[in-house]
């Protein structure tokens, strides 16, 4: 295998757009839709059919037909029709009528709709123009967009393709695919901003948008009823239209009797797509779902680093081990992640010692970002190494359902006779796995991981819960009895500009970290006394300082960020339970970037139960590629206001930027200035000593012309000369070297 077959992060993080299949995916989901439009004009009276055609849509909870004929009845309802008597036309007018109908729905300019909405075109002029076909179609892909991260239009289009048009088809494959082991619930609120954001971008009668919401979750809570009502294949009668109305208006408390996701898969299974999905699987490489199934995987790897983290006791972590950890602790081993993390980390920082050990209450969110991405790197290069006929999507998706353990991996790939005999050796699949991980010492990794891994693993899988700081030392010592540290690098001495340089970036660290540790102790103490329970500070894990306001969405000229969200690790103050005993707690933290709204209205702590439940989105940490867990059933800053702006085109960014921007400050793996000046060891750290070196010239040399370019300036001022026009020669070089430097730091 090939250096860029294993050194393959870089096509990763690359992806592109299948215009024409694109383009073929949304005629097929449009030609679904208008048979779906034409079933449900045979069954409706034709006194609906001015509001269906007005906001009758095709996405909801049932199957697409029923949607049609609830969503025109509940249309009907907001018109203040319901209780107006029902005309009895002749045969020939009805059939004229529908006739009428299906032109408009058919013909327009549905096959060119914009399905991204922006505000600065004429996007929603076509749209209003454009048949309740094409509005659909965009509420269906808004409704995908809004509900999965990192799905792209395009993704979401070949989605609904794939099912037909029908949404909860769409969202089970999108699940199957993505390896998520939750289903669809009609308690999680995530579904029900999508909901909005689909109406909204359909564009509904902003006044009813909240009706079509709550409607649809009530006939999704009484899905049997609702489904027997609506699936005869013959007109509906006055009395089921009275039925529908009734459901539709009901004031009683969701209670799910049925399961509308069921229904979806019966769809799927009954409609025979399933070995269609699969068949499309190849195709789906190439149409850039290779990215967001990265994206997801991260997901999944971080809360894997999350669960690491908790199990290394306070001390440690906060002395010692978080440079390991950000340094190698790779979640890929012989043992489970979690389980390689922990010992990946003990290792480094055993074979690898450092001078002089500094205190942390925190890790830096882009230096684990940056490991659990190269992790990434090393699990995928492993298993193509493997299995050679793998492709990166092909390997990617197996970790995701084996939830990144390679041992699982291997063993899937075996029942499906992937196993073809070819000679395979342990140490070659470590050796490309940490060179694609970029690992700091590739040799002494493989021969760790081939020889007194595996056993320790075993005996720490087998017991791990909250390590104590006896089992660290005992794991360490375990490790220095096989194999003495490693002799350092001779690193050469830095300049005096470097050595300034990290040590100012050090100071910042330590002063912004002094500031977010307050903050979190405030939040904990105002939690307690809202809830009595008294937690302690063990580790803050993520921190995003960059939340505005609600409604206010990036702007490139707006730099007023007065929130934070976090996640930090905690445990209950008073326990009679030893501290290797006691489970901690995940928080999330949503407070004011000032000490003056210290209470503020916006304030939220609260703990996240369950990392493997659907946690809610946030547009704020999505743009900023930062996982942290938001909570799955609390409001919060960037949740709801900032994606219905996105569904009405008022955003700054639409979708399809906020996938890319997120996937550009997540998807990276190399040095960090800010980030590695505080990790930065002068026994080990070699290319980071020479990096450090090259910035500090680099900017001598800007500071240098800087001072030229402001001489030039004064003399100017004070010895004017008429006849000059333009730029200097020098000044021309200042501006060109200003901007390489500037495109170099991006």
């Amino acid at each position: 295998m090939d250096s860029d077959a294993i050194i393959f992060h870089r096509r990763m993080m690359t992806g592109g757009v299948d215009c024409d299949g694109a383009r073929g995916n949304q005629s097929a989901a449009l030609d679904h839709i208008h048979g779906y439009y034409k079933k449900a004009l045979r069954r409706l009276p034709p006194e609906l059919i001015p509001s269906l055609l007005e906001a009758g849509f095709c996405f909801g909870f049932l199957d697409p037909v029923s949607n049609i004929i609830a969503n025109t009845v509940s249309h009907d309802l907001d018109k203040g029709r319901e209780n107006k008597k029902r005309s009895r036309a002749g045969n020939e007018k009805k059939g004229e009528s529908r006739r009428t109908a299906i032109s408009k729905i058919i013909t327009g300019p549905s096959k060119t709709i914009r399905l991204i909405p922006r505000a600065s075109d004429s996007s929603n002029t076509l749209l209003r123009n454009s048949s309740i076909a094409a509005r659909s179609l965009r509420g269906l892909v808004t409704f995908l967009t809004s509900y999965f991260r990192y799905l792209t239009t395009w993704d979401a289009l070949h989605y609904l393709s794939l099912s037909n048009a029908d949404l909860l088809v769409a969202v089970h494959l999108i699940q199957e695919v993505r390896g998520m082991h939750t289903t669809f619930n009609i308690q999680d609120h995530t579904a029900r901003i999508a909901m909005g954001c689909a109406a909204i971008s359909a564009l509904h009668p902003a006044p009813a948008v909240a009706a079509l919401v709550s409607r649809s979750f009530l006939l999704a809570s009484r899905v049997d009823e609702a489904s027997n009502l609506l699936e005869t294949p013959s007109r509906i009668s006055n009395s089921t239209i009275e039925r529908l109305s009734e459901l539709l208006t009901s004031t009683r408390d969701l209670t799910n009797q049925g399961s509308p996701m069921q229904q979806g898969i019966t769809r799927l299974q009954h409609r025979k797509m399933k070995a269609t999905a699969r068949l499309q699987q190849r195709k789906m490489e190439t149409f850039g779902l290779q990215i967001s199934l990265e994206m997801v995987l991260l997901d999944k790897i971080h809360l894997l680093y999350l669960e690491a983290i908790s199990c290394i006791p306070k001390d440690e972590l906060c002395s010692r081990l978080h440079r390991g950890l950000l340094k190698a602790g790779y979640c890929y081993g012989p043992s489970d992640p979690v389980t390689n993390i922990i010992l990946n980390t003990i290792w480094y920082n055993t074979m690898f010692p450092s001078e002089k050990h500094f205190e942390v209450a925190m890790i830096c969110t882009k230096s684990l970002a940056r490991i659990e991405f190269l992790s990434l790197c090393g699990l995928v290069a492993y298993i193509c190494v493997r299995f050679p006929a793998f492709s990166v999507y092909e390997a990617m998706r197996r970790l995701l359902i084996c939830n990144a353990r390679l041992d699982s991996v291997i063993e899937m790939a075996k029942k499906e006779g992937h196993d073809e005999g070819i000679p395979f050796s342990e140490s070659v699949g470590y050796e490309a796995a940490s060179r694609a991980a970029h690992h700091p010492s590739p040799a002494a990794l493989v021969e760790f991981a081939t020889t007194v891994m595996p056993e320790v693993g075993r005996t720490l899988g087998a017991v791990r819960q909250v390590l104590s700081s006896s089992d660290v030392h005992t794991i360490s010592e375990t490790l220095l009895q096989n194999s003495p540290p490693c002799k350092s690098l001779k690193v050469r001495k830095l300049s005096s500009r470097a050595t300034k340089i990290i040590s100012a970036n050090r100071d910042e660290f330590k002063a912004c970290q002094g500031t977010i540790v307050k903050m979190v102790e405030a939040a904990l103490h105002r939690y307690a006394k809202q809830s009595g329970q008294k937690y302690e500070l063990l580790f803050i894990c993520d921190v995003n300082s960059t939340i505005s306001k609600y409604g206010e969405c990036y702007c490139l000229h707006n730099y007023s960020y007065p929130f934070s969200h976090m996640n930090i690790w905690a445990k209950l103050r008073g326990s009679q339970n030893d501290d290797a005993d006691q489970v901690p707690t995940l928080f999330f933290i949503q407070c004011s970037n000032s000490d003056k709204d210290a209470q503020d209205m916006e304030f939220l702590c609260c703990p996240i139960s369950d990392l493997s439940k659907h946690a809610g989105r946030c547009y704020h940490c999505e743009y900023d590629g930062i996982k942290i867990i938001h909570p799955s059933s609390k409001p919060y800053l960037g949740r709801c206001t900032e994606f219905e702006d996105m569904a009405r085109g008022e955003s700054e960014v639409d979708v399809q930027e906020l996938v890319q921007l997120g996937q550009t400050n997540t998807l990276f793996d190399g040095t960090l200035e800010y980030e590695d000046s505080i990790y930065f060891d002068p026994v080990w750290d070699a290319d980071f000593s020479r990096f450090i070196d090259k910035t500090a010239r680099d900017h001598a040399r800007q500071e240098k012309l800087g001072k030229v370019v402001s001489k030039r300036k004064l003399r100017k001022e004070q010895h004017p000369d008429p006849g000059s026009v333009g730029y200097s020669w020098i000044e021309k070089l200042v501006y060109k070297e200003s901007l390489a430097w500037s495109a170099e730091l991006v």
